[in-house]
């Protein structure tokens, strides 16, 4: 379909000027207001919804609904309308003309963001979506491609209404919604109820992307990306990243709905706790989980109290005291009285003692007798016989050296690639293809170590170094200005001169 053609199904009030975008659901069109006089953006849908009936009813109530949403960072929706092209009928919405581009071309060329920059993004859209959800909507398709950035630096939230609108399309349709896959909630993927909750969880996807410079799930199909949102955690973070940054993350993709931040408010409030230095609060209604200390820091305490060592192997010797004489000593000696206490071998080494004693006794009374009869002396009694092998009678005690191991760790270098820009569009959806691929943004992942599948949410006790958090609080929007590219100081939306 031409500008002619276009311009024939939004008659005269509209001058049709030229091309914008074309995605898998609609085309969008520059053209002029005959009645403000102002630049506007009309999407048209694409001949297979525009032909569906209950798509159009949906795609009406919600354009109407969005028309009472009015936010800064909201793209307004001035009309919603109807026309024909020659026996079919057509519909499409005129908005406002957002000069700029969309986030998904800002991560196609920069590929990651800062992260002062990544939580105004995150502040800016949570304030679009908090103006969503007080009129009661869901956006249902956060993801960088909805997401313009204004040469100011302004966020606005696009698109929003085509989402639910689609569901009465049948799933077997060509040019369906799948790219939306790579920001889908769990409850969006089980085909459950959704709430703003479902707006949190994309915009957290959207925000791990900005840090790591890689979507949190991917896979070889839309099924097995939807699957993975279910099923699996994210890549950790790199450990550089701000570790209040890292838990807000992990607590807008939670598997759990109600353990997420509730709506595009509460979000905000957070963005702001996080911006200023603090940790994100946890959501309301949501216990925050204990994290037990190691010993580490305390040596004598531990989780489950003091531990002792076991007691050393007691030889053989001490468990059961010897009745067998030793090797006598080369000089006799005198009879000592037992002591009444005795040490660990005390009545075996004494008993011992005595039978040596009766031994020696015997003797000297056998050579008396020897003397008296025969006039000589005998031989002395061999008493080797007498006493146990040593090897026998001493135990080795056993010396368990357990073996600890060493642990694993790793790191992760997130550099990004800053490119130039090479010119900026409208953005709504500009240059992208619903129909399943990557969005704008590039599928390598920097996050090759999965063995740490959970994003950390556990509690920093302090920040990190690379706190690259600014004085702004958003309070009024400030335009997002990137580091000098090339000697430029354009904003983030900002396209370079050509």
């Amino acid at each position: 379909m031409d500008a002619h053609q276009v311009q024939d199904i939004v008659g005269n009030r509209y001058h049709v000027r030229r091309l914008l975008g074309r995605g898998g659901m609609s085309t969008v069109w520059l053209a002029d207001d005959a009645t403000s006089g102002e630049l506007v953006a009309i999407k048209l849908l694409n001949q297979e919804y525009s032909d569906n009936y209950e798509f159009r009813q949906r795609f009406q109530n919600e354009a109407a609904a969005a028309r009472s949403v009015n936010s800064p960072n909201v793209v307004k929706i001035v009309t919603y309308e109807e026309g024909d092209i020659g026996s079919h009928g057509a519909c499409y919405i005129v908005m406002e003309y957002i000069r700029g581009e969309s986030l998904s071309q800002v991560l196609q060329r920069r590929r990651t963001l800062p992260e002062h920059l990544m939580l105004d993004v995150l502040e800016q859209t949570a304030h679009g979506l908090s103006a969503i959800h007080a009129a009661n909507l869901v956006h249902r398709d956060i993801k960088p491609g909805n997401l313009l950035v204004t040469p100011e630096g302004t966020v606005k939230i696009t698109d929003f209404g085509i989402a639910k609108a689609a569901e009465a399309v049948p799933l077997t349709r060509t040019g369906m919604v799948v790219g939306t896959a790579q920001y889908v909630s769990p409850e969006q993927a089980q085909g459950k109820q959704v709430s703003p909750a479902t707006d949190i969880y994309s915009l957290g996807c959207v925000a791990y992307e900005m840090v790591a410079g890689a979507r949190p799930f991917q896979g070889d199909s839309t099924v097995a990306v939807a699957v993975a949102h279910i099923n699996e955690a994210p890549p950790a973070l790199a450990p550089t990243v701000n570790p209040h940054i890292r838990e807000l993350i992990g607590i807008m993709l939670r598997k759990d709905p109600q353990r997420r931040y509730a709506d595009g408010r509460e979000l905000a409030q957070a963005v702001l706790r996080v911006r200023a230095g603090h940790r994100p609060p946890q959501p309301r209604g949501v216990t925050p989980t204990v994290h037990r200390q190691s010993n580490a820091a305390n040596p004598a305490t531990t989780e489950l109290g003091a531990m002792t060592r076991p007691p050393m192997p007691v030889s053989q010797t001490q468990q059961q005291p010897q009745q067998q004489p030793q090797r006598p000593p080369q000089q006799p000696t005198r009879q000592r009285k037992p002591a009444k206490k005795r040490s660990g071998c005390g009545c075996g080494c004494g008993s011992i003692v005595l039978l040596v004693l009766l031994v020696l006794l015997a003797g000297a009374i056998a050579v008396v007798y020897s003397l008296s009869t025969t006039g000589s002396l005998p031989t002395i009694p061999n008493l080797e016989q007498y006493i146990p092998n040593q090897s026998q009678q001493q135990t080795t005690e056993q010396n368990t050296d357990p073996n600890d191991g060493s642990g694993s760790g790793w790191s992760d270098d997130n550099s990004g690639n800053w490119g130039n820009n090479d010119g900026g569009s409208y953005g709504d959806n500009s240059g992208e293809n619903y129909g399943g691929n990557n969005d704008g943004a590039s599928d390598s992942s920097t996050e090759q170590d999965t063995s740490e599948t959970a994003p950390d949410t556990s509690e920093p006790t302090q920040d990190s170094g690379n706190d690259n958090s600014d004085d702004s609080t958003g309070g009024g929007l400030p335009g997002i200005q990137l580091p000098p590219e090339n000697g430029s100081g354009n904003t983030l939306g900002t396209p370079d001169a050509q």
